[in-house]
């Protein structure tokens, strides 16, 4: 995007108009988007209870997984810097 900088208050922020960022594909996509929302049907399905556990139990061990794999890499990067003094 090009645009001029303009300074607002503490951030610098680029210039641009509404219609370079809504060019014919995203303003496609989004009117896609609020139709499917707008739009009412039978959804047709069944979830049982112990699905919302299943979905907690995934997003719990994804965010303890990635927070030791995070531990490792800051590790990893504090032994690049060399020793503290």
């Amino acid at each position: 995007m090009s645009g001029e900088p303009v300074l607002t208050g503490a951030l610098l922020m680029l210039k641009s108009s509404a219609k370079q960022l809504l060019t014919l594909p995203v303003r496609t996509i989004l009117l896609l988007a609020l139709a499917m929302f707008a739009t009412e049907h039978e959804a047709r399905a069944y979830t049982d209870p112990g699905s919302g556990a299943l979905i907690w139990q995934m997003a719990v061990a994804g965010l303890v997984g990635v927070s030791f794999y995070f531990r490792r890499i800051t590790a990893w990067f504090k032994n690049r810097k060399g020793p503290k003094v």
